[in-house]
């Protein structure tokens, strides 16, 4: 009898869960990260602005300090809730259910509802890096000892393109409709997912 491997990296090779696409130890993985994200997201709240002295010796001593915006903690933030309403809108045009609100604490509830789902569709392993990648990135804006990961890429597989497949789905147009883009510009629709996966596999062989 034939079993399926979980996609993910793994020391060695490990089933998948029974209706998966991930073996159980990367579903309770995804779980933990998803319910990591609030928390983290809040917290990054105090992490908004940063202090810098100011040079000039003349200067009162309570003026010394100066606030300025952190960029790269904006950058999460703003990241964080467009990964999350990607993916949720993902669920909601294939499970045609409502749609939760923006905030980041609802689409958590709101994917962690739907996870048993999520886990069994053939992007189930992009849906978990990139849970991981979002707790990654806010830890890294929080403690910048975990900087430095970046979410998934892939080449390509439209001949000629030097672009770049984000592995994260994205929301784009007046109507909200989910696709996959590419840096250049190529796009795909969520149905479009498993050939997709297959064409990217392909090139990456072709390529090694």
């Amino acid at each position: 009898m034939e079993f399926d491997l979980c996609p993910r990296s793994h020391a060695r090779e490990v089933r998948t869960a029974i209706g998966s696409a991930l073996c159980t130890a990367c579903v309770k993985q995804v779980e933990r990260n998803l319910r990591a994200l609030p928390s983290l997201h809040q917290e990054s709240l105090y992490h908004m602005s940063s202090h810098r002295r100011i040079s000039n010796p003349t200067k009162v001593s309570g003026s010394r300090k100066r606030d300025h915006l952190n960029v790269s903690v904006l950058d999460a933030r703003h990241n964080i809730a467009a990964v999350l309403g990607s993916w949720a809108q993902i669920v909601v045009e294939e499970r045609a259910v409502p749609a939760p609100a923006r905030s980041v604490p609802q689409l958590v509830r709101f994917l962690t509802h739907h996870l048993d789902w999520l886990t069994a569709q053939p992007p189930a392993a992009d849906f978990a890096d990139e849970m991981e990648s979002l707790r990654t990135e806010l830890l890294g804006v929080i403690d910048p000892a975990h900087a430095g990961h970046r979410p998934p890429s892939a080449a390509c597989v439209v001949d000629y393109c030097t672009g770049n497949i984000i592995a994260s789905p994205q929301t784009s147009g007046s109507a909200k409709k989910v696709s996959i883009r590419c840096s250049s510009g190529h796009s795909w629709e969520m149905r479009e997912w498993l050939a997709l996966r297959k064409l990217m596999k392909r090139k990456r062989e072709e390529e090694a």
